[in-house]
């Protein structure tokens, strides 16, 4: 899906619609035995819900039944062995949408006026698109991944694989388990990095360069292109292997992407608090936002916040009226969770977005942002 279709959608979802829209998010799982109790789970979340509806004043009984409806018939054509890691459900009178993401998501219910995002961005903002170059002793292979989904690039596409000329890759192995690297070996590696260098030019993605360590090394001091060469995997003997066998064996490497996207956010947030473009806690950001000045947003994972836009004679202020916590029912306009409404607002002024691990926020109570001016 490209930025704009996945734009659209997310403005689509997010429009206003008769009360209730209800939005479900639950962690899956992608294996057995797991995902087999993951519809159980499922199924005890619908029951759930359906109470609450039920018990909520403001739905009446044959709103409750039409938004359940769609919610079974949703759930009733899932398949629980193409569970990802996550599962986002949409519900209304007369639509469901379901979405398979490849992010852990919480279990949650939220009733509202608007369809709840946070998980699909969020989901978005971690499938980094990446190259995996698999090296060997007479083939280097390229892989182009995003999250999960991970296929290999074919002569047409990409000029590889590239192949040596055989003549180190026949002889016997070394007490390492690879073959001597001789000439052929490294000019290998050269042609590799030179076949690299266009499909750079038309996306900087990260290189996670796969293979032995001596291999690796080699390569590495060959490459001309040491600036993405993201990440190792010191592995040996994937040259032959499957997407679905090559993508569990690169979830390190995927950690290790997804570790760098959080120290840029860190670093471009330390760069606008040194150059007075911050703002610390969702008040402030949300006001940075209103008047479209936020940069890049950068939010915890797990933060949410219930608040309504503060109005004064009907008219929408850059403030936030928070609600006290623990409250279960903080009034009209309250939304369950603000900072969806905060997202939504940075990437309509084309802002960049980053979902951080709990905790690294601490200091700003989980979100800050890097702002324009």
């Amino acid at each position: 899906m490209s930025d704009e279709d996945e734009s659209d959608l997310l403005a689509e979802l997010r429009r206003p619609r008769p009360y209730p829209a209800v939005s479900l998010t639950l962690p899956t799982h992608r294996h057995r035995p797991e995902n087999q109790q993951d519809h159980i789970r499922l199924r005890n979340l619908l029951a759930e819900t359906e109470k609450r509806l039920l018990d909520d004043p403001k739905v009446s009984r044959d709103q409750a039944h039409a938004v359940v409806q769609q919610l079974n018939d949703a759930v009733d054509e899932l398949d629980p062995e193409h569970f990802l890691e996550g599962l986002v459900l949409y519900a209304s009178a007369d639509e469901a949408r379901t979405y398979l993401v490849s992010a852990t998501v919480p279990e949650r219910i939220v009733v509202a006026e608007t369809y709840l995002t946070r998980n699909l961005v969020s989901a978005s903002a971690r499938q980094i698109p990446y190259l995996a170059l698999v090296l060997s002793i007479g083939e280097v292979r390229l892989w182009h991944g995003v999250g999960y989904e991970l296929h290999e690039l074919d002569h047409e596409e990409s000029g590889f694989p590239v192949i040596s000329s055989g003549a180190d890759r026949d002889g016997p192995p070394n007490r390492e388990g690879g073959h001597g690297e001789n000439q052929d070996f490294r000019n290998m590696l050269t042609e590799a990095d030179r076949k690299l260098t266009p499909l750079l030019q038309e996306a900087v993605l990260p290189v996670v360069v796969v293979g032995l360590r001596q291999h690796i090394a080699t390569y590495r001091e060959l490459s001309r292109h040491g600036a993405v060469l993201a990440a190792d995997l010191e592995v040996g003997g994937l040259l032959h292997t499957t997407a679905p066998e090559l993508v569990e064996q690169l979830a390190p490497a995927r950690a290790r992407l997804a570790a760098i996207d959080t120290e840029e956010a860190t670093k471009a947030l330390d760069a606008a608090r040194s150059g007075k473009r911050y703002a610390a806690g969702v008040q402030d950001c949300w006001q940075a936002a209103r008047e479209g000045r936020v940069g890049h947003l950068v939010v915890e994972e797990s933060l949410r916040v219930t608040a309504r836009p503060e109005t004064v004679e009907g008219a929408v202020r850059a403030a936030l009226v928070l609600a006290p916590p623990g409250t279960e029912d903080p009034g009209a306009g309250f939304e369950d969770d603000i900072v969806d409404s905060l997202v939504e607002l940075v990437l309509a002024a084309d802002g960049d977005v980053t979902f951080v691990p709990d905790d690294s926020l601490s200091e700003a109570d989980g979100v800050a942002a890097a702002l324009r001016y």
